[in-house]
């Protein structure tokens, strides 16, 4: 297994000062994870993205709250905003907001992958981490959704509910309080992806903190540290490139490292430099291609699964499935609602 690089988190010493503060033993926090000495002082922290996931699982276990990460959005109280965080503040509307969230996502977390996606009358936000294909714990996994929600809802002033929520993880003994925070009976678990299906009435919603001096200011700084990160995010959009070329006959590792000049090794070792492995660039790549593919209504289903790699379409029809939660018949459907379905 890969050594995982860790990322500085203002929400580490956040989280210590808060189950310090609720009556929960920080100190066995600090030393259980191996936190420096002094780490509430601190503006933010280093940590794996699988050590994040165990510290709030952790700090909920202290607390005695099993649903403690539905309520950290609201009650964390970091002692500074990123770049990414700031443009995402300073836009105008709940779309714009969430695309610079996933824009931004890699100045936070360089393993993090969200994704903001039109679906038929509906925009899906998804999340996943990269090299972690079954997600973290429980505990991360609400935080991240209930994170986004908490700032469409806190920065428009709206009661924002979205149509649906699912998650990677399986589904947990209790789910009362998922489903009283986020609002809608629509949970679903074991999914590919953690994600939040809003009604597109949402994405245009404004922002009580849009300041469009600070946007471009925010933006550029952001974009510059973005750009500093662009050899490896090239390398990968490379390597993608020539795994979508080669999707129909079929990829393999070899195959695209001989395509690039260059050994299997040091291809699977340059894409984990990343955050991916080979597989899990596959993976996406033809998830992303898939969808692009099924919302062509001229294609038949056989031929999709054909230009995808896949030997037939039961087995292209239950990783579609995997990728979106729905079958790509339904997938269609959506992308292109007919008068009387709609």
């Amino acid at each position: 297994m890969r050594k995982e690089t860790p990322f500085r988190s203002g929400l580490v010493p956040a989280l210590v000062r808060f189950v310090r503060a609720h009556g929960g033993d920080a100190e066995l926090l600090v030393r259980r994870f191996g936190l420096p000495a002094g780490v509430e002082d601190q503006v933010d922290a280093s940590i794996t993205a699988v050590d994040f996931g165990r510290l709030l699982e952790a700090a909920a276990g202290e607390l005695d709250d099993p649903f403690l990460a539905l309520r950290l959005p609201a009650e964390l109280v970091p002692r500074g905003y990123g770049l990414g965080e700031l443009a995402v503040r300073a836009s105008p509307t709940v779309r714009e907001a969430l695309q610079r969230m996933v824009r931004y996502a890699p100045l936070d977390n360089d393993r993090l992958v969200l994704a903001l996606e039109n679906r038929g009358d509906a925009v899906a936000f998804t999340c996943r981490v990269a090299g972690h294909p079954r997600g973290l714990t429980r505990h991360a996994h609400e935080y991240v959704l209930a994170s986004v929600l908490a700032h469409a809802r806190t920065l428009t002033g709206l009661s924002v509910v979205p149509r649906a929520v699912w998650f990677i993880h399986a589904r947990p003994r209790l789910v009362d309080a998922a489903h009283r925070f986020f609002g809608t009976e629509q949970l679903d678990f074991g999914r590919a992806d953690n994600g939040l299906l809003f009604d597109a009435k949402w994405m245009e919603a404004r922002l009580t903190t849009a300041d469009p001096r600070l946007l471009v200011t925010a933006e550029q700084l952001a974009d510059s540290a973005l750009q500093a990160r662009a050899p490896t995010e090239d390398f990968t959009a490379t390597v993608a490139a020539r795994i979508e070329e080669a999707l129909s006959s079929g990829v393999g590792a070899e195959d695209i490292a001989a395509r690039l000049h260059m050994s299997k090794r040091t291809l699977q070792r340059r894409l984990e430099e990343g955050g991916l492995s080979f597989q899990e660039l596959v993976d996406r790549v033809r998830a992303e291609k898939a969808r692009a593919l099924v919302r062509d209504e001229h294609l038949a289903l056989a031929d999709v699964a054909f230009r995808l790699g896949f030997s037939d379409v039961s087995s292209f029809s239950r990783s579609f499935r995997r990728w979106t939660g729905v079958s790509p018949g339904r997938y269609r459907l959506l992308a292109h609602p007919h008068p009387l379905t709609r």
